[in-house]
């Protein structure tokens, strides 16, 4: 009998390991990859059932541009979508922005062969998983807007005030007058002794993880 085949695109050679050797105890027949362009030339080789895809894939496309991509070029194949941080826009990313049919979950699931390979045989079935709790509405960040988020997100990546204003096309005024409704939201009183934008910095990275530098 035909083993099912996987693709597995991550470019850190552990994880990509840990990947590898679960889904061939699952009973895949799997092959790797380190890139986007390695993936499109293993695509046309190998012919995979499923592809596993690292949502950040280092210089070059994501994994999510990568998943549009065979979404759109190569719609038979079941798709799944590794992250190592607990809330996706982190990454610049909402589930809006990922292929209806792509499935998601965090990259501690490599550790659990067993829910590893059932996340790709459930994507297989067309029984697209997405992390439960994606957005922790217990967390301080759930009350954030998306624009609030998005500067955070360039606060915890160590942008400075004006180079914010010039990334998001707006006035440094702008971006300040963000940044305090960031800190009411979070509750971050001034005279608390503390920096409010490093505290800001630290909730966001204890509650959404430490975002890769656009």
């Amino acid at each position: 009998m035909d083993h099912r085949r996987v693709l597995v695109v991550e470019d850190e050679g552990f994880t990509s390991g840990l990947v590898c050797a679960a889904l061939r105890g699952g009973g895949f027949e799997v092959r790797a990859a380190a890139s986007a362009a390695e993936a499109k030339r293993e695509v046309a080789d190998f012919d995979p059932d499923a592809a596993v895809i690292d949502v950040g894939l280092g210089v070059g496309p994501s994994g999510v541009d990568l998943a549009h991509v065979l979404h759109h070029q190569s719609p038979g194949i079941a798709l799944l979508l590794l992250t190592k941080l607990p809330d996706l826009r982190a990454a610049g990313y909402t589930e809006a922005d990922l292929p209806d049919t792509c499935g998601l979950i965090r990259k501690e699931a490599v550790t659990d062969a067993d829910l590893l390979v059932k996340a790709v045989e459930d994507a297989l079935a067309d029984q697209v998983q997405r992390m439960k709790g994606q957005v922790d509405q217990a967390s301080p960040l759930a009350s954030l807007t998306p624009t609030q988020f998005a500067v955070l997100r360039l606060v915890a990546q160590g942008y400075t005030t004006p180079r914010i204003a010039e990334m998001r096309g707006t006035t440094i005024s702008a971006v300040e007058k963000v940044l305090g409704s960031i800190y009411d939201a979070l509750k971050l009183d001034k005279e608390d002794g503390i920096s409010r934008r490093v505290e800001a910095m630290r909730i966001f990275i204890e509650h959404a993880g430490l975002p890769p530098r656009d």
